[in-house]
């Protein structure tokens, strides 16, 4: 009884703790502006299930067209379509660029529990981020696609691993570049160093919006040479419509 009670005091302290941040430190939805309580992810319910979601269909053209023929990647997972202008677009900018950096670790635990449905998904080794660079790493202050991975790790439990490949190009930014710019953009850009630990395992990568697969593809070449058993991709979303200037 006296441990009950002081569960319960422990629990409305931290209520009454909780209550008055929100009362000094409001919270608003970084899409709608409205305010949101207890919620460290700045957005809110609503507009979490407002963002584009993709479907099957769409998924499998898209592998189709982007993905298959080079035979690098064997599966592929996304949640969200990229709609230009939409709010997915919005929010994906407010953490890559505005230091909104939990609604990575938000993003990822939803995509983690999507794919927790699919069987290839069980068969999964290790979960890796597309790497970015050193000096954009300390200009952003974090990589949005390790944030993305924890929290699929922390609905998965999934093993990770943020150090296995680097990247070794600062390279331009991808936005209006072409197909085929884009792949010698990034070619020879990554490299791995524990090899050990991608040896003869099956790969998940992880960012956070895919357009024409070209980092990806370099990336996946890069683990497949030196071990990596197969590679599967999953990213936060997608790009449908190819607009080569949109910026993601």
């Amino acid at each position: 009884m006296v441990f009950e009670k002081k569960m319960g005091l422990i629990v409305a302290s931290k209520n009454f703790f909780f209550d008055l941040l929100d009362f000094v430190f409001p919270n608003f939805c970084i899409l709608c502006n409205k305010k949101v309580l207890r919620n460290l992810f700045s957005i809110c319910d609503d507009c979490l299930n407002s963002l584009e979601m993709s479907n099957q269909k769409d998924i499998d053209e898209f592998y189709y067209h982007n993905l298959a023929s080079y035979k690098l990647i064997i599966n592929f997972y996304s949640k969200y379509e990229f709609v230009k202008e939409g709010n997915f677009q919005k929010i994906i900018h407010q953490l890559k660029y505005n230091g909104k950096s939990k609604i990575g670790l938000l993003l990822g635990q939803e995509l983690g529990k999507e794919l927790l449905k699919h069987k290839w998904f069980e068969e999964i080794d290790l979960v890796i981020p597309v790497p970015i660079h050193r000096f954009k790493k300390l200009q952003r202050g974090y990589n949005q696609s390790s944030l993305i991975v924890k929290g699929i790790n922390s609905t998965t439990k999934k093993v990770f691993n943020e150090n296995a490949i680097k990247r070794i190009r600062n390279t331009q930014t991808q936005t209006h570049l072409g197909l085929h710019e884009r792949m010698e953009n990034v070619k020879d850009a990554f490299k791995v160093v524990k090899k050990d630990e991608i040896f003869n395992k099956k790969i998940l990568i992880v960012d956070d919006v895919c357009t024409t697969g070209s980092t990806v593809h370099e990336i996946a070449r890069t683990l497949l040479d030196a071990g990596a058993k197969e590679i599967s991709l999953a990213t936060l979303a997608f790009v449908k419509e190819k607009d080569f200037s949109i910026k993601v």
